[in-house]
Parts: structure tokens; sequence; C-alpha cells
């Protein structure tokens, strides 16, 4: 197998979340949390946007399901779904290269503890 080669980036020491315009339904989102203070113990969850505003009476509220009940094509509703709902104005997820700078963020970190 061949190797890769990763072009060299910046990464920001901050997130940068997706915005609710910029979501499309059916596309895998991540977020990203860590487990301790120091930010070196990350949480990678991915999570599959699924629509707006799903339930009658919703002002503006984003749907995710959790990609494991997804790609199992457990619905919307289903008890068992693994769905997660979030204001609009604060989605907190990232897409691919933007949940990547915050691991490597993560991982330059564990780098500099060292």
């Amino acid at each position: 197998m061949d190797k890769l080669h990763f072009p060299v980036r910046e990464v920001p020491p901050y997130g940068e979340y997706a915005s609710a315009a910029t979501l499309l339904v059916g596309h895998t989102y991540f977020r990203v949390h860590f487990l301790d203070q120091q930010m070196t113990i990350p949480e990678l969850v991915p999570l599959v946007y699924i629509g707006r505003n799903l339930i009658e009476g919703d002002t503006d509220s984003l749907y995710f399901q959790d990609f494991e009940s997804y790609s199992a094509g457990i619905p919307f509703g289903d008890e068992s779904g693994g769905t997660h709902t979030v204001d609009a104005d604060t989605p907190y997820v990232y897409d691919f290269e933007h949940a990547l700078d915050r691991l490597l963020y993560c991982s330059l970190t564990r780098h500099r503890q060292r």
C-alpha cells in the first residue's frame, strides 16, 4: 500500500462549528468534546443531520441521529433511534475537516505536554 502525504495546515486553537445554513440532510457531522480539562482526551461522535423542525410546534430546532441507528435504518421517532435535538443557533457540530482540526490540535497539545 502506498503512503499518503498529509499536507501542512495551520490548526486554530478554537473550534469552527458548522452553521445551520450549511447543514445537508443525510450528511454526517461530528461532535467533538473532551473528557478532561486539559483537552487531551477527545471523544468523536458521528451524527447524521436529519432535518429542521421535524415536530409540529418546533420553532427552530435541528435534528441529528446517531450514525449507528441511522445506518441501521431506524426511523426518526423510534425510541431506539438516538435522536439529538439542538437549537438552530448553536448546532455544535463540525464538518469532517473542522473536526479533524480539533483532533490535530489535541494531538499537538498532547505532544507538547510530553
